[in-house]
């Protein structure tokens, strides 16, 4: 068996976000998802902030639900997170909260999708 393309995307740029919930748009063709690891790599932190980010998935591109167990490790300072998932739907997107008392995160978030 030997090695699969896997494509890779940024689904949230590196940019400072304050206090809400930021997600992405789809990040895989339709049905071509199967396996998804999620990076986060928070640069910066201020205040008393929290950082949670995982998957969703679609069937139809409108409707998302969470991806059980996708969920990376809560940050509340600078630092990485890794988190992986398999994907059952036919699209898949990135979700971040950022919560806390009066926070700021600059923080990027990319996917590694391996195709069906």
């Amino acid at each position: 068996m030997g090695l699969r393309n896997v494509q890779a995307e940024v689904a949230l740029p590196s940019a400072a976000r304050g206090a809400g919930t930021y997600t992405s748009g789809p990040l895989a063709a339709a049905g071509t998802a199967a396996d998804v690891l999620l990076s986060v790599h928070c640069t910066a932190a201020s205040g008393t902030p929290t950082l949670d980010c995982s998957l969703e998935e679609s069937a139809d591109g409108s409707t998302w639900t969470a991806v059980p167990g996708s969920a990376a490790a809560q940050l509340a300072a600078v630092g990485n997170r890794v988190a992986g998932a398999g994907i059952t739907k036919n699209y898949v997107r990135v979700t971040s909260t950022v919560g806390g008392t009066t926070p700021s995160m600059t923080y990027r978030v990319a996917l590694w999708i391996r195709p069906e």
